[in-house]
């Protein structure tokens, strides 16, 4: 490189100047919002020039050494096992699986969006309106998940008492904008074809925090907290952290033990046989699961119980080139024209089942759209141990709990046995629990447990 590439204009010198400025700027507004927590905070993840982290670490060393200390914060950020204090366990633990949550949030903008296309293709088709292509228009950009970070954050006022993964997980859902429209194009030598366009909307922040009641302190903080992770890169750099925390909406491709799959090939639901159609209960989902099994469904990733038809199809291997992508000569063969689910999904179409009409609708009934481990999470949260949920030598003998291992879902149906949509190849299948590597159980929250008569 020549020595042009060394030097610097006056206009790089004075916006890089206007950059130290504004960083100091956004410290100091963050310790007049936030008090020194703020200031640590900003100071701390400022990814600036030498210069400006010489004055950052002298501001450090007078205002944050003594919270250092005694708020624990190195064990917070390099491994809470290191500490034998309940509280910094308790807290480096909640931390950890936030920032799950914040890091996979592109992963998870994208299964929500997914969903969404997947339950509205199914609707049109399931009315007899067939659809030959599906375009997605997202508009949304990586400074919007920082905003959603940041916002997010401001709004629990930082407080990990307050805060969750699945509170996370509600709070972007709820700011997701997508807009779906059925247009008629030029299919060429196809002539015209039945085109489902959704639109996904970028954010935008000021209308959030004017939503939320922000006061201008409350801005100032959440504008603080963007500029820190903007500028630091923060969710791409320290994302290896949180792998084990991140969403994993994977099936079971690891066992080779013995599968016994349904002997029926049939799409339709049948609820003559559920004990309570108007209700969501473990008994029914028992039942559905059988059903599933019974009649062959397949194994597509992101799917839910819907029929694959070829739009749809085709819509999975653009959105997951590995995932579904490295088996689609398979899944051609196997899946195509049948109803699918991958493991969490097969539970959740359940969940997500409108017994007036038979459809399967995205987010329906209080069900939330989580991948395995955050389904198994969100019921310890919201149950008690040995009672809701637990490990394997405390399950109870009753149809329709959960089975949890990592990355993995299936549905105990009594008598020793599971139904489980396990992986592309063997689809959804009959297995003995005995033996399965079944790490714990629970009762769903959404579901009315009752007893099998």
């Amino acid at each position: 490189m020549g020595n042009h590439d060394h030097s610097r204009t006056g206009a790089q010198t004075a916006a890089e100047l206007a950059r130290i400025a504004k960083a100091v700027y956004n410290i100091i507004r963050a310790s007049m919002a936030a008090g020194l927590k703020g200031a640590a905070v900003a100071a701390a993840k400022e990814a600036l020039p030498f210069l400006v982290k010489l004055l950052v670490g002298i501001a450090i060393a007078i205002l944050v050494i003594p919270m250092v200390v005694f708020t624990a914060l190195p064990n917070i950020f390099f491994g809470y096992n290191s500490s034998d204090t309940d509280v910094v366990v308790r807290m480096s633990e909640q931390a950890m699986t936030i920032g799950g949550a914040y890091i996979s949030l592109e992963d998870f903008e994208n299964n929500q969006v997914d969903s969404f296309v997947t339950s509205i293709v199914a609707e049109y088709e399931e009315a007899g309106t067939e659809i030959d292509q599906i375009e997605i228009d997202n508009n949304m950009r990586e400074e919007d998940l920082l905003w959603l970070v940041a916002i997010n954050s401001v709004a629990h006022q930082q407080d990990l008492d307050a805060m969750s993964a699945e509170a996370v997980r509600i709070f972007c859902s709820s700011r997701l904008s997508v807009s779906p429209a059925l247009l008629t194009v030029d299919g060429g030598e196809d002539g015209s074809v039945t085109m489902l366009k959704i639109r996904v909307d970028r954010l935008d922040p000021d209308q959030m925090m004017e939503e939320l009641g922000f006061d201008d302190e409350a801005r100032t903080w959440a504008g603080a907290l963007y500029e820190t992770l903007f500028e630091s890169n923060a969710l791409e750099d320290y994302g290896a952290y949180f792998e084990a925390y991140q969403p994993d909406y994977s099936g079971d491709s690891g066992w080779n033990g013995e599968v016994e799959h349904g002997s029926s090939y049939s799409n339709k639901i049948d609820i003559s046989q559920f004990v309570c159609p108007s209700t969501k209960n473990n008994l029914d989902l028992a039942a559905y699961a059988i059903q599933a099994w019974e009649n062959n469904w397949g194994y597509v990733w992101g799917t839910y119980g819907n029929v694959l038809t070829e739009s749809l199809l085709s819509y999975k291997l653009e959105q997951y080139p590995d995932g579904v992508g490295n088996y689609e000569t398979f899944i051609r063969e196997n899946w195509l024209g049948r109803r699918t689910a991958d493991c969490i999904g097969l539970i959740k179409g359940y969940a997500w089942l409108d017994t007036s009409d038979m459809t399967i609708g995205y987010g329906e009934n209080g069900a939330p759209d989580y991948g395995a481990n955050q389904m198994y999470q969100y019921a310890k949260k919201n149950g008690l141990a040995g009672v809701d949920y637990g490990g394997m030598d405390t399950m109870p003998d009753i149809p329709g709990l959960m089975l949890w291992k990592e990355g993995h879902a299936g549905v105990y149906i009594g008598g020793g046995y599971a139904i489980e949509a396990m992986n592309t190849r063997k689809g959804v299948v009959k297995t003995e629990v005995a033996g399965r590597g079944w790490s714990g159980w629970c009762k769903l929250p959404y579901l009315d447990y009752m007893e099998d008569n």
